[in-house]
């Protein structure tokens, strides 16, 4: 995990974010993100991706992507990505996930 000021990631065409709007920790394989959106991301693969803090921080991490299915009161799936080596206490609130 690397942390380091986000200052250059202020140019949004560049970067795609998500608001993370669920956080939790699996044991021996990082804090699992899970954002509102739907992306095209394929489930498996590995991404590289910066969490950046309200407060301009940014954690460098990679990503799995996962879907998290959740039964409230009817089945609904939602991406969640594994952040390996990352923990939940790591994350402030109201990050967001930010792929580069």
């Amino acid at each position: 995990m690397l942390r380091a000021a986000c200052r250059a990631l202020n140019s949004k065409s560049m970067f795609e974010e998500y608001s993370i709007i669920e956080k939790f920790e699996v044991i021996d394989r990082g804090v699992v993100v899970v954002i509102a959106e739907v992306t095209d991301r394929a489930p498996g693969e590995v991404y590289r991706v910066k969490i950046r803090s309200a407060s301009e921080e940014c954690i460098e991490a990679e990503a799995v992507k996962e879907w998290l299915l959740c039964k409230d009161p009817v089945p609904i799936e939602k991406e969640a990505y594994v952040l390996k080596g990352v923990h939940e206490y790591d994350l402030q609130e109201n990050a967001v996930l930010v792929f580069f």
